[in-house]
């Protein structure tokens, strides 16, 4: 998705002020009702109406699910979209007078939502139930789903479906690779780091998969076709590495195709998307409530029909659904990232060394 394609290092330029950070809410108490209580639904519901920056009907669902928000307590909602950078640097112009209630953006940038106060700390109450690498001990953000990164194979055109990320230096995939710029594409980064990952590295150490990737460069394995689902159509892109939802995603609204998602088994990476109210939210009540419902089992789920993966691992995908995804037992190779100030970092890193590896 281009809304989410921005560099997680490009960012940490802005020295703007921003509003001062809101006290801390209280951890809610272990044996608290799951759900909103009636008292945030009236407020929220007299509030009516709810505004969000970058949560267009086409990413990871947020149709669907805000459907189901204002079908369930008759909140309108109204989204601009907008990529990433976009997102921060308007939250940061409008800290005096707020417009947005609530946002979606990659881990990486969860330093800056933090350094620039760009959020009001709320922990709903499905709280306890997030990893504490999905979540702020303040409470000014968390994650309600992620990604992982994996091949997207045409299996039409490739005759042997690569399984491991070391399997795409053979000769027999030269020229058959496509990927998004490490320079510009935070979806391409992670590819690297995913690589990173599988090599020995980590957030910390990206270096291994800017070693893997040279290698694949020096081989030709990549095309220099940068993937859309029009190119993936046309059998310009046998093999793309992006995101398994991106993938699964091109796979369902293709049937036709021989398209087969492709979770490297040597070591991946996970790609965690983090939702907060926004400082000064005008309309909170309802950006609160909205963190409810997007933890629910009703919000996981529609996420899920996004073919992301919910964070809380105790709601149950129907058959149906989770036939659509690869098995569990190929997940079992993703690394989830736990430092997202080396996140951060390591963007930049990638996209620095991505300049002296692609001459």
């Amino acid at each position: 998705m281009s809304i989410k394609n921005v560099s997680f290092g490009l960012l940490m330029a802005f020295v703007l002020a921003s509003a001062p950070l809101t006290p801390v809410a209280a951890a809610p108490p272990a044996d608290a009702p799951k759900g909103a209580t009636a008292q945030l639904i009236q407020a929220a519901k007299s509030e009516g109406t709810i505004v969000s920056y970058g949560l267009p009907n086409s990413w990871v669902n947020y149709g669907g699910l805000l459907q189901g928000f204002t079908k369930e307590y008759g909140i309108t909602h109204k989204d601009t979209d907008m990529d990433s950078g976009t997102i921060i640097s308007t939250l940061i112009a409008e800290a005096s007078a707020p417009v947005a209630d609530t946002t979606d953006l990659g881990l990486a940038f969860a330093k800056l939502v933090e350094d620039k106060n760009l959020s009001k700390p709320y922990m709903n109450s499905y709280w306890a139930e997030i990893p504490a690498y999905a979540k702020d001990p303040k409470g000014r953000w968390s994650a309600a789903f992620y990604g992982v990164m994996g091949f997207l194979v045409n299996a039409d055109k490739v005759k042997n479906v690569p399984k491991t990320w070391d399997d795409l230096l053979k000769p027999e995939y030269k020229g058959t690779m496509c990927m998004k710029n490490p320079r510009s594409s935070a979806t391409a980064q992670m590819s690297v780091l995913g690589s990173a990952f599988a090599h020995g590295g980590s957030e910390t150490n990206v270096q291994p998969g800017l070693d893997f990737f040279k290698k694949m460069i020096d081989r030709g394995i990549p095309n220099g076709v940068s993937p859309s689902s029009a190119n993936i159509q046309k059998g310009e892109c046998p093999i793309t590495i992006q995101w398994d939802f991106e993938a699964l995603r091109n796979k369902d609204q293709n049937p036709n195709m021989n398209l087969q998602v492709v979770i490297p088994s040597d070591g991946t990476v996970a790609g965690l998307y983090i939702q907060f109210v926004t400082a000064g939210a005008p309309h909170a009540n309802a950006a609160k409530l909205l963190m409810e419902y997007e933890y629910s089992d009703k919000g996981q789920l529609a996420y899920a029909q996004g073919f992301v993966h919910p964070i809380r691992t105790s709601v149950k995908l129907p058959a149906d659904l989770l036939a659509k995804f690869p098995p569990a037992a190929a997940y079992k190779s993703v690394h989830f990232p736990k430092d997202y100030v080396a996140l951060d970092k390591a963007g930049s890193a990638i996209a620095d060394g991505w300049t002296l590896i692609a001459k």
